[in-house]
């Protein structure tokens, strides 16, 4: 695949995570199982044809991002789970961290692929 069209996957994750909803669980469940299943069948299953600095540093972005998606349902099952208002705010909290460091890996790879 094109280091453009890879720039493209990307662009197009960082959207759906940017848009997740953050109103509705059920909602966001969906939401963040399409993301989950965009991210499988485009991006892990690209073919990095890169050099090598620049191949490793893009499997590990994937890798690392797909280790935070598969923790994001996770959290969001504890959130709705939550009946304390503390435990609430601390499980969005954990899930938001999980959501930007994830919005993170995707700006790095899309930095790393344009330069």
């Amino acid at each position: 695949m094109l280091p453009s069209e890879q720039i493209l996957m990307w662009q197009q994750l960082f959207t759906r995570l940017s848009d997740l909803p953050s109103d509705s669980i059920p909602e966001l469940k969906v939401s963040l199982r399409q993301t989950i299943d965009f991210f499988e069948s485009e991006i892990l299953t690209q073919d990095l044809d890169l050099p090598e600095p620049l191949a490793g540093k893009i499997r590990s972005y994937a890798t690392e991002s797909y280790r935070l998606l598969r923790l994001l349902p996770m959290d969001v099952m504890f959130m709705a789970a939550a009946r304390n208002p503390t435990t609430v705010r601390q499980r969005r909290q954990a899930y938001q961290e999980k959501l930007t460091l994830s919005l993170e890996y995707c700006q790095a790879a899309i930095a790393s692929l344009q330069s």
